[in-house]
């Protein structure tokens, strides 16, 4: 048998591929990977899907697609993992994680500074493999349903749905959802899209003829609920009641918020505060570069450094990294030395203490990082892959 890999993914391989994929994540579903992440099998992207062929057969995958996060004054970027997959007459043999080592050379070589990925508590291991540490709940979830409608004031907007094309009201989707402070940096091109994926739906409030507000509404196994919105604040109650009183008498719908402001984060806690819960995503974070990372999000570390925080260094002593954290005249300086004031840490343990701490992956936060982090960044649903 004639392996080879891994290897970035070509034009030709992307049936293999996708027939692997979906036998492993779509099995008796109506929906495929090629249209449910239509991005990251976008022809721009494939250098960044690293795969392994076995006599020409594709047996693992492993994706990531790059993505700018804003952040308040912040900016870096992040290498999202998507759904990964190894033929079952193939595990167990390193396919995988050399896919995944592959992907994080790439994210190296681009100067991603994060990678993000969902996945299975038993699945921690795999990942941990390549430096992966699970964190915290990221989001916060609403379980809803038909009766909930009468919860939520209807102020009279015309809904209807949106269509992509000429006449629709992308432009104004894409502002109202730009004036979220946080999040995932869409171009213009991926919102047609994302807005297009396999059985989501967008509504629209119109107030004198003009777009004020927007709902995403998804049915997909992968992203359900209500699971995005924007705009004027009255023009979201009003489609969140809608969705709500179409939606069967018997069936949960799940609405997210995030950790950071949103509109629809700050009605969904003002209706029903009572149903807030951590929605148990699973996430897993890896810190590329941790030099790097904190010099993008310097300005938010200088917005938390209490009057009473002294400076410190920090030794990630499994990437041969060792920071210093100095905060001079109002202005933080990130530099090589050892302090007095020091701790020592693993890639992992590190990425617990900066985004907070998983329940199966508990470290011990040092006293020195206790006042500055946890620090949070928002990925809505729809940019998950």
């Amino acid at each position: 048998m004639h392996i080879a890999g891994p290897q970035p993914c070509t034009k030709e391989n992307i049936p293999g591929l996708i027939a692997l994929v979906d036998s492993v994540m779509r099995a008796g579903s109506d929906q495929s990977m090629l249209t449910d992440y239509p991005l990251v099998y976008r022809e721009n992207n494939l250098k960044n899907i690293h795969l392994i062929k076995a006599d020409d057969q594709v047996v693992a995958e492993v994706p990531f697609i790059p993505r700018t996060v804003v952040q308040g004054d912040c900016r870096f970027r992040i290498g999202i993992i998507s759904p990964t997959a190894t033929h079952p007459e193939h595990r167990h043999k390193g396919y995988g994680l050399a896919c995944l080592n592959g992907c994080l050379r790439q994210m190296e070589l681009d100067g991603v500074d994060l990678s993000v990925l969902w996945t299975l508590i038993p699945t921690f291991p795999f990942y941990e493999h390549g430096g992966y540490q699970a964190v915290r709940t990221q989001m916060m979830m609403y379980r809803c349903c038909h009766d909930d409608a009468q919860l939520f004031p209807d102020h009279g907007h015309t809904v209807i749905a949106h269509e992509s094309g000429p006449g629709g009201h992308l432009p104004e989707i894409q502002a109202m959802h730009e004036r979220e402070a946080c999040g995932v940096l869409r171009s213009q091109e991926e919102y047609a899209p994302l807005l297009s994926l396999p059985k989501i739906k967008t509504l629209v409030a119109l107030e004198g003829g003009s777009a004020v507000a927007y709902l995403i509404v998804s049915e997909a196994v992968n992203k359900p609920g209500l699971i995005e919105a924007g705009g004027s604040t009255k023009g979201v109650e009003t489609l969140v009641r809608r969705s709500l009183s179409e939606a069967p008498s018997d069936e949960e719908i799940r609405a997210y918020s995030h950790l950071t402001p949103s509109v629809l984060g700050g009605m969904l806690d003002r209706f029903m505060p009572e149903r807030c819960e951590p929605w148990d995503d699973q996430q897993m974070i890896r810190i590329n570069s941790v030099r790097g990372f904190l010099e993008r999000i310097r300005p938010w570390l200088e917005q938390q450094w209490k009057p009473e925080q002294s400076s410190f260094s920090i030794e990630v002593n499994d990437a041969d990294e060792l920071i210093s954290l100095d905060l001079r005249e109002d202005e933080l300086h990130l530099g090589e030395r050892r302090l007095h004031s020091h701790v020592s840490l693993s890639r992992r343990q590190l990425t617990s203490v900066i985004f907070g701490e998983h329940l199966q992956r508990r470290v011990g936060i040092p006293a020195e990082c206790r006042s500055l982090f946890p620090f949070y960044f928002p990925i809505w649903m729809l940019d998950h892959s």
